[in-house]
């Protein structure tokens, strides 16, 4: 593909991915790619008062698998995490003059996988733990140009990584084979239990200077949260009114102090910022604006660190002092420009559906109905470039959140289990068609857009009602629950056995397989999915195309975009900006991207 990028292009496309702090906060690393299909690393000084990312222009290529981590004195550690078992560590010390950062090969370390924790000091810049078959190797990165030290190799696979003690000494880790929690001690190398917590708990935060844990555990048919002190033999208390909050609830940070803790939550199209007072047991709200918190905190003196974005602002660092006080990061070049977005209430065929709405989807020249993954998923009030693209095209965007979308309560979720294009299909049907009478016949019918399951989702409405749409766009859509099932993954087997994804539904359109629909789909369909999609097999692409081309009729047509090496999420890769490109030029035009 080929054209001009314009400045606004340029900064619809923002993206960052990979938040990490430094292990006392004082620092905050990720990768960004600023429109030009490259990731960089970013780093914050969040010493700031108000904190503005500095991009370090390394020799090397970032991806996706780079994992940044943020020293205390200002450094990078990049980690490329390799796929075939080789991982490669280099460090970035920044310039003075924001030019190119001082770069120095710290070694390659061989594992099946690699995990790194921030250290807390003491000479230690960051944890690593390479995985092989049965053992775990332990390397501590000092921060400095010089290769990891080797400090003990375990009998076990061991992941995770929470600090226990301020002097960044004691490591609790979790065992891959079931062993529950265990301390390593860095000082000597040696790993034992984590004494006082129930076998079946599992610990999630700690607040180092006061002793407090944070654990989960499953108790009367549910998970629950609970409070304990580190070296306490009592019971673990799991508070009442903690467990008793509404939405989906992620615990973030713990105070220094060990008595108030930090928590996102998940409700509708928004995430909500608590604070709970784990001795009174009371909850306050913060007041944050409508948006997404990410499942990263920091909390280190008076400041509570957290990741933010809303509709109309990237992903960046907030500072929250306390419940009614917040310091938002620095604002992004230009951000006026970015498109906000609106939560809208529609009519559905069995109550309301709620859609995040870009622009002006009754009078505007063109609108996308755009469907999430999942299927348990929805759409949040975070900045998403591929519709910043599309407002920035004058394309309005419905992503509605319909039945079987999580945040919205049990009953809603569970509406299609056993019963996948069912409930949700008939809400997608009935938006588009009440979107179609609202614009009338002067203006262009609704387009579809989705992915994974949304892509799915996408050509299922486009097959049960064809004149209904303008075209379809699809990212990874796979064939049927039952040839999913046959083969993808373990994990997504065990997926569609717990919804009930093979099960069929009898009635007038039939059992959802689109090789059996495809000869429903009329309107121009954009197929992309990456070439090494781990979770639904390309071939479920490749089939369905094939499939269209030998049996399309009424002069409309498919094209089929493979990303070369891309995964299951081809936007959010290195070509990523090259597959929004053609996803916006067809959902504007119909034209298929060239190759």
């Amino acid at each position: 593909m080929s054209g001009t990028v314009t400045g606004a292009d340029r900064l619809s496309d923002v993206r960052r991915i990979n938040f990490r702090f430094s292990g006392r906060g004082r620092y905050l690393a990720c990768l960004a790619d600023h429109g030009h299909g490259r990731l960089a690393p970013e780093l914050w000084d969040l010493a700031d008062a108000r904190p503005e990312p500095r991009v370090l222009r390394t020799r090397g290529e970032q991806t996706p698998m780079t994992v940044p981590i943020a020293t205390d004195d200002g450094h990078l550690l990049l980690c490329h995490v390799g796929t075939e078992g080789v991982h490669r560590i280099v460090l970035a010390v920044p310039s003075r003059d924001d030019g190119r950062p001082e770069e120095h090969e710290l070694g390659t370390v061989l594992g099946n996988g690699l995990g790194l924790v921030a250290g807390r000091g003491g000479g230690t810049a960051a944890v690593a733990f390479a995985t092989g078959v049965e053992q775990s190797r332990v390397l501590r990165l000092s921060g400095r140009p010089e290769p990891p030290e080797l400090v003990t190799v375990l009998p076990t696979l061991v992941g995770g990584g929470i600090w226990l003690d301020e002097n960044g000494t004691r490591l609790a880790v979790r065992s891959r084979t079931g062993a529950g929690t265990a301390v390593l001690d860095l000082a000597g190398g040696a790993l034992e239990p984590l004494t006082g917590p129930a076998d079946d708990e599992h610990l999630l935060l700690a607040a180092p200077r006061a002793g407090v844990l944070l654990t989960a555990a499953r108790r009367d048919g549910a998970y629950r949260l609970g409070v304990r002190l580190l070296h306490d033999d009592g019971p673990t208390v799991f508070p009442d009114r903690l467990n008793a909050i509404e939405g989906s609830v992620t615990p973030l940070a713990l105070a220094p102090d060990g008595r108030r803790l930090a928590l996102a939550v998940t409700r509708r199209a928004r995430s909500h910022l608590l604070l709970h007072d784990l001795v009174e047991d009371i909850t306050e709200e913060s007041d944050l604006p409508g948006g997404t918190l990410f499942p990263l905190a920091d909390w280190s003196g008076a400041h509570l660190r957290l990741i933010h974005t809303t509709s109309d602002r990237p992903p960046g660092p907030i500072t929250v002092s306390g419940p009614a006080q917040r310091i938002p990061s620095a604002p992004e070049p230009s951000r006026t420009r970015w498109a906000g977005a609106r939560v809208h209430t529609y009519d559905g065929p069995a109550g309301a559906i709620e859609a995040v709405v870009y622009g002006e989807p009754v009078t505007g020249a063109q609108v996308v109905l755009a469907l999430h993954g999942g299927p348990e998923a929805a759409w949040q009030l975070g900045f998403d470039p591929l519709f910043q693209r599309l407002a920035a095209e004058g394309i309005a965007v419905v992503a509605p959140n319909q039945r079987g979308s999580t945040g919205y309560g049990a009953a809603h979720r569970d509406a299609i289990q056993g019963a996948w294009g069912g409930p949700d299909l008939a809400d997608i049907l009935h938006l588009g068609r009440a979107l179609g009478a609202a614009r009338g016949p002067l203006l262009e019918r609704p387009a579809l857009y989705g992915a994974s399951y949304g892509a799915y989702l996408a050509l299922l409405a486009a097959a049960a009602q064809p004149d209904l749409w303008a075209r379809a766009a699809v990212v990874a859509p796979f064939l049927s629950g039952r040839e999913l099932y046959e083969d993808g993954p373990a994990t997504v087997r065990t997926m569609l056995d717990r919804l009930g994804g093979r099960e069929e539904i009898h009635d007038d359109l039939g059992p959802r397989d689109l090789l059996r629909l495809a000869d429903r789909l009329r309107a121009p369909t954009l197929i992309v999915h990456g070439e090494r999609d781990p979770i639904i097999p390309v071939s479920h692409s490749r089939r369905l195309h094939d499939r269209l081309l030998r049996g399309r009729h009424h002069g409309a047509g498919s094209a089929y975009l493979e990303i070369p090496g891309a995964g299951h999420d081809p936007l959010s890769e290195s070509d990523g900006k090259v597959v929004r490109d053609g996803l916006v030029g067809f959902l504007r035009t119909g034209s298929p991207p060239s190759a």
